[in-house]
C-alpha cells in the first residue's frame, strides 16, 4: 500500500486531538479547576504544572501546547477536507513550523524536568511524545513522502 498524504494528514490529525485532550487537562490542572490525577507515583503532574517552572512570561506552558496542537488540527483538517485553500501548498509547511517550534519547546521542557525540577509528568511526556511523533510524520512526508506521490500522479 502506498502511503498518501491523506493518510498522514488522519494520522495528525487523531494524534493533535489527543494533544489537545491532553493539554486542555493540564491547562485545567494548572488553573485548578480539576485534581490532579499523574499516571504513576505522587502527585509529580500537578507539582510540576503549577510549580515555578510551569509558566513563560506569565503563559502556562499547557496553554501554548494547546494552542500548538490546535493550529496543527486546523491546518491539517483544512488541508485534507479543504485542500481548494492551499493551491500554493503551505499548509505543510506551516505544519512542519509548528512542529519543530513545538519540540524546541519539548526538548526545553524536558531539560527542565530532567535537570531542574527533578520529576517527571507522564501527561506531559505523552503530549510530548504525540509532537514529536506528529513531527516526524509531517518532516518525512515534506521531504520524501509527497514526491512519491507526486512521480506517482504523472
Amino acid at each position: 500500500m502506498r502511503v498518501r498524504e491523506s493518510h498522514i494528514l488522519v494520522m495528525i490529525l487523531f494524534l493533535s486531538m489527543a494533544g489537545i485532550a491532553i493539554a486542555t487537562y493540564l491547562v485545567a490542572d494548572h488553573y485548578q479547576v480539576v485534581e490532579s490525577v499523574c499516571l504513576y507515583g505522587e502527585d509529580e503532574c500537578g507539582s510540576i504544572n503549577r510549580g515555578p517552572y510551569s509558566t513563560i512570561f506569565g503563559v502556562p506552558w499547557s496553554v501554548i501546547g494547546l494552542v500548538g496542537f490546535v493550529i496543527v488540527f486546523v491546518l491539517a483538517y483544512l488541508r485534507l477536507y479543504y485542500a481548494q485553500l492551499d493551491s500554493n501548498y503551505r499548509f505543510i509547511p506551516m505544519i512542519l513550523l509548528v512542529s519543530i517550534v513545538g519540540v524546541i519547546f519539548v526538548i526545553y521542557l524536558n531539560y527542565l524536568e530532567l535537570f531542574e525540577i527533578h520529576a517527571i509528568c507522564s501527561w506531559c511526556t505523552i503530549s510530548h511524545i504525540f509532537m514529536i511523533v506528529i513531527l516526524l510524520l509531517i518532516a518525512w512526508w515534506f521531504f520524501l513522502g509527497r514526491f512519491r506521490d507526486i512521480e506517482a500522479a504523472k
